[in-house]
């Protein structure tokens, strides 16, 4: 379970990848140096979103520079947070609802957790989203039904995509992810891989640029922030439950330098290739830039098996086993129970019954990106308070809520959706028939600053 698409799950990781053992129960082997964690952390990072980050700044207008500085910056501030966060994991090898229980308290954790396996789930639709057009596209290309009309097709057979690439996910599951950690690991790094092939093909075989580069924004713009928060969002996620993979390090060194190298690295590279590909092809998705612009059939094939291995793979061992494990937890279900209903939820999140065009899923990459930060910041703030100020982990105590941490959390969300309203960021999304209030904006920094204040004051006046 490599290629965590920020969405990780905090146990089980399959056997045979190189995380084994890390995420069982009992204490994980301290296997990971600093070049193996950072190569975690890439693999973690190349996935098939990342090539939504630079179609998403050309839309907002930002130039490359702009880009790249939000890319720089947001993750700079994430990576951070991950140290930080992962400590206990690196001390104590506690995994991340541990961390929680010992901060919010044993149903307070259950909260969290949940909460945290929610955004999980929405990445779940998108990855099988993208996973199961890359499939059907497949099958059209070998029936010989490709041309102009192929991603149209393609959405139109979607569902029955959907069903066959989550039918093959269950009979995975119902017998273990066993042999499936390898190929997690490299699906990813591969399609970054070929990209970056394509972008050198398309540059050295003359190929003119499409769309002209745009000129920027301006970095105190509200799509400039907006795009910030976005970048910052994207492996926020992983923020939150990073000592589930700081537990695998052998120490905090190979922490700091595995999210520098690898996570903020391979979002420099993405934002970068992903911006260069729609200024030569003007397409944003990456199904169509492969369908369009690969040199010959069996170039096709492959990037359009990479662009289907790497969201399945991802979802098999990062994001349905997050789910599994909430299903698990909340609901009482067994494993395979459990699976049986995440595939069926799979199908569901899937936003393919909202969305009926190719530059629309980059739009609800868009607005669902640039919105949780509301809820993961003030879950984060406490936490590393606890860890770092409060010292929680010295008295975990057995209470079923922690009336203070669960106060800052409520208290961050709060000042989080305010400080979108004030800046104009709250915009309604279209999902179907159902119009959703997506905040966006740096709500994460306002969510994890303002949470993290009101749990010291909490916890101070309580003591």
């Amino acid at each position: 379970m490599i290629c965590l698409d920020g969405r990780t799950a905090y146990k089980p990781w399959p056997a045979g990848s190189v995380a084994a053992g890390f995420m069982d129960s009992g204490a994980p082997r301290r296997s990971l140096g600093a070049l193996g964690f950072a190569f975690v952390m890439f693999s973690m990072a190349a996935c098939l979103p990342l090539f939504f980050l630079g179609p998403i700044a050309y839309q907002f207008g930002l130039s490359l520079g702009e880009a790249l500085l939000a890319a720089l910056l947001g993750n700079l501030v994430v990576a951070v947070a991950m140290a930080l966060n992962g400590y206990p994991g690196v001390r104590e090898r506690i995994d991340f609802p541990e961390q929680a229980r010992r901060v919010f308290g044993a149903t307070g954790a259950k909260i969290v957790v949940a909460l945290r396996g929610l955004v999980g789930a929405l990445w779940f639709g998108v990855e099988a989203y993208n996973g199961a057009l890359a499939l059907i596209m497949i099958l059209l290309l070998a029936l010989g039904l490709g041309g102009d009309n192929l991603i149209a097709r393609a959405t139109l057979l979607l569902p029955l995509a959907l069903v066959a690439y989550l039918a093959a996910m269950l009979a995975v599951l119902w017998r273990g992810v066993e042999g499936i950690g390898l190929a997690a690991s490299i699906a990813g790094p591969l399609l970054l891989l070929y990209f970056a092939w394509l972008a050198w093909w398309l540059h050295t075989s003359g190929s003119t640029a499409a769309v002209e580069a745009p000129t920027g924004v301006g970095l105190l713009s509200l799509p400039f922030l907006v795009y910030l928060a976005i970048q910052t969002n994207w492996w926020a996620t992983v923020a939150v439950n990073m000592s589930d993979l700081s537990r695998l390090a052998r120490d905090w060194r190979s922490v700091w330098i595995g999210v520098l190298l690898g996570m903020v690295g391979g979002q420099l590279l993405g934002t970068y290739l992903s911006y260069q590909l729609i200024l030569m092809t003007g397409k944003s998705l990456p199904h169509e830039i492969i369908a369009s612009y690969a040199p010959g059939a069996i170039a096709i094939l492959v990037g359009l098996l990479f662009a289907f291995l790497a969201p399945w793979t991802t979802d098999i061992t990062a994001n349905v086993p997050a789910l599994i494990d909430v299903l698990k937890s909340v609901a009482g279900l067994n494993w395979r129970r459990a699976s049986i209903a995440a595939v069926i939820l799979g199908f569901i999140l899937a936003p393919w019954w909202a969305l009926d065009a190719a530059q629309q899923i980059v739009d609800y990459v868009t607005a669902f990106a640039a919105s949780y930060g509301v809820i993961l910041g003030p879950i984060l703030g406490p936490m590393i308070a606890a860890v770092w100020i409060v010292k929680a982990r010295d008295n975990p105590g057995h209470a079923r809520i922690k009336a203070d941490a669960m106060a800052a959390f409520l208290l961050g969300v709060a000042a989080s959706y305010a400080a979108s309203l004030a800046m104009g960021g709250v915009q309604l999304v279209q999902l179907g028939p159902v119009a959703v209030p997506f905040p966006s904006g740096p709500t994460w920094y306002i969510g994890v600053a303002f949470s993290l204040a009101a749990y010291i004051a909490l916890a101070k006046a309580r003591s």
